[in-house]
């Protein structure tokens, strides 16, 4: 029987745990000394319960939004999206407990500030560095963990395809079966049928069996489950998802005492949930206590320039369908209150003067950052349209109200790809919804700090 050693990037992760959390306490060290060496000396027992406090929050936080699961599996970027995530939890929690127990005026918010966007970034690279040298390491096939792949379809070439482009994984693909003789490829071509599976496993010290068969193989499967029980292999299950539209998730979860696969759930549940609202609670905060002497200017003149109130107020369809009201300054003559409602052109003439100005420059959606506040939008997301539009389009546009499992936004992936604005086909409105669910499919912290770079340059470019 073969051996030869076996290792895997998971046996590094106590390493991982204990770097990550002492990296933030590094940090909030070494910037303290740096930036108010006087504190750091007076302050010791104070900044000591803030680093006790940081590295509790950071176990609990990187543990709950899955880092370490990235050996199984996700590539760099995903790994480092929930870091990002985790680092939100943190900062939010730590601007929470200060200011419940009145001590956030004490410590240095420049160090917090700067310690939680260095943390990720230090994280991320050393992620980088790692998978390098994991690359590197495992290329010569002396170690990792040796596979088969039950299977020679799409399924099976494309696990194929991520090992190879992936090595620091550690996964070695030393064979595949089949149910027919037909060759996978030239360059892996079949060991044999599914029969010999088993003895194979036993033979060569296989010890993960990656199962790409159809699920409508009932049969085979349980043989092929049956035979491995002699073996202590880990087997991993593919089930073909590409076969559902608008896959939204993928993970297995455990209802009414069975295993389920999730086939369409919201992005923004557990710990991403937590991260989306810390995001938007940190960001309108800190947009508000910028823009509010110039949201003031522009509220000012909208009361001299035309008659109504400044704040217009419309029904639109939040999270899960369920109705609010959108907050915006008024720039027209007449108020709509979204269920009975005429879509606006570029040269409406129910547009004030002054309103056209701030529909161009979308200075109109300033006091969206309150719906933010209140929970009932977010920075980022499918933006919201009027009922009557929805109740329209619904009808016409499949997974049209999917772009409802998540708070719509006050820009999205479809705004910053030019998809805003005067709607004037359904086409037009299907290019929009497919932005929306391409976004809550593929939704992370890092996805949302993009939009919001894009957003900021696409404003400044207007200018």
């Amino acid at each position: 029987m073969d051996r030869k050693i076996s290792i895997s990037p998971h046996m590094i992760e106590p390493f991982h745990r204990i770097l990550d959390v002492g990296a933030g306490i590094f940090l909030i060290l070494a910037l303290y000394n740096i930036v108010s060496p006087e504190s750091f000396s007076s302050r010791a027992t104070l900044i000591a319960l803030l680093v006790a406090v940081t590295a509790s929050l950071g176990l609990i936080a990187f543990h709950i939004a899955g880092v370490y699961r990235a050996w199984a599996g996700s590539d760099l970027v995903q790994e480092c999206n929930r870091i990002l995530a985790a680092v939100f939890f943190v900062f939010g929690g730590l601007l929470l407990l200060g200011y419940a127990f009145k001590v956030s005026s004490i410590y240095s918010r420049r160090v917090i500030l700067a310690a939680m966007i260095l943390w990720p970034v230090f994280l991320c690279l050393e992620r980088l560095f790692m998978r390098k040298i994991a690359s590197r390491f495992f290329a010569d096939n002396v170690a990792g963990r040796r596979a088969i792949v039950a299977g020679s379809g799409r399924l099976a070439k494309s696990i194929d395809d991520w090992v190879k482009d992936n090595p620091w994984a550690g996964i070695r693909i030393t064979a595949f079966f089949d149910s027919s003789d037909n060759d996978f490829s030239d360059a892996n071509p079949c060991a044999g049928v599914l029969d010999d599976l088993p003895d194979y496993v036993k033979k060569n010290n296989i010890q993960l069996v990656f199962v790409a068969l159809p699920m409508r193989d009932e049969a085979k499967l349980n043989k092929l489950m049956l035979g491995l029980e002699d073996t202590t292999a880990q087997i991993y299950f593919f089930p073909d998802m590409t076969i559902f539209k608008h896959l939204m998730g993928g993970d297995v979860a455990h209802v009414a005492g069975q295993t389920a696969i999730v086939l369409r759930s919201s992005p923004f549940e557990g710990m991403n949930g937590l991260a989306k609202r810390m995001e938007d609670l940190i960001i309108s905060g800190l947009v508000l206590t910028i823009i509010s002497p110039f949201m003031l200017l522009i509220a000012l003149v909208i009361k001299l320039t035309s008659k109504g109130p400044v704040i217009f107020r419309q029904w639109r369809y939040g999270l899960e369908g369920e109705p609010f009201q959108i907050y915006k300054f008024r720039t027209m003559k007449v108020l709509e209150d979204g269920y009975d409602f005429t879509p606006v052109t570029d040269k409406d003439p129910r547009i004030t003067r002054f309103g056209r100005f701030l529909r161009k420059n979308s200075l109109d959606e300033l006091p969206q950052f309150f719906n933010v506040l209140a929970g009932t939008m977010s920075i980022v997301g499918p933006r919201p349209h009027a009922v009557k539009m929805n109740e329209d389009y619904r009808k016409n546009i499949p997974g049209y109200m999917l772009r409802h499992i998540s708070k719509p936004g006050i820009t999205g992936l479809a705004q910053v790809n030019g998809y805003k604005g005067e709607v004037k086909t359904d086409e037009d409105m299907q290019k929009r919804i497919s932005f929306d669910i391409e976004y809550l499919q593929n939704w992370s912290v890092l996805m949302d700090l993009k939009i919001i770079i894009k957003t900021i340059f696409s404003f400044a470019w207007r200018q």
